[in-house]
């Protein structure tokens, strides 16, 4: 009977992971993260160069430092992510936040993406958030930039919710 219960839990226990994985999965999913879909902001965009580089990618809600390594067929990213302007210091929760990188050929068609941060349940906002991956470049990638969904929450003196997304088309 025992072994019978460890094994319901652990069938219990894959479900609810199998759930979560679908959940992370589908965050984000109205982000230009799909194949076809055009970059259309150029100013967002950054050219995929061999070799080590580092630099800054900016909108008006987050900054996004990174510093990555291509090597033949992976990159390897890492970086931090801030909030920016009014959001820094007006919002002291995350409700979920959901950063891809996605990758760009020369015309600034979407080829892949991958995901490289995700926060969730109104975590205190960590300053900066940090990530590290290495990632398969997709055939075809001659750029990169950013995109990303989120909510901010202050909970000081109401419930304010305040929802971010960017995409680069």
């Amino acid at each position: 009977m025992e072994a019978h219960q460890r094994g319901f839990r652990f069938m219990k226990a894959a479900f609810l992971l199998l759930v979560v994985a679908f959940a992370i999965d589908g965050c984000g999913a109205g982000l230009a993260n799909h194949k076809a879909d055009k970059a259309t902001r150029q100013n967002v965009m950054i050219q995929l160069q061999d070799g080590s580089q580092q630099g800054e990618w900016k909108t008006n809600e987050l900054a996004i430092k990174y510093q990555y390594r291509k090597l033949p067929e992976i990159l390897k990213i890492a970086g931090t992510v801030e909030l920016v302007g009014g959001f820094a210091i007006g919002f002291n929760y995350i409700n979920h936040l959901t950063v891809k990188l996605v990758f760009l050929d020369y015309q600034g068609n979407v080829v892949g993406n991958s995901l490289v941060y995700s926060g969730s349940n109104n975590l205190s906002i960590p300053i900066p958030m940090r990530f590290e991956r290495a990632i398969p470049v997709p055939e075809g990638t001659r750029q990169i930039s950013f995109s990303y969904d989120g909510e901010l929450i202050d909970a000081t003196h109401d419930t304010t919710s305040y929802s971010i997304w960017f995409s680069p088309s």
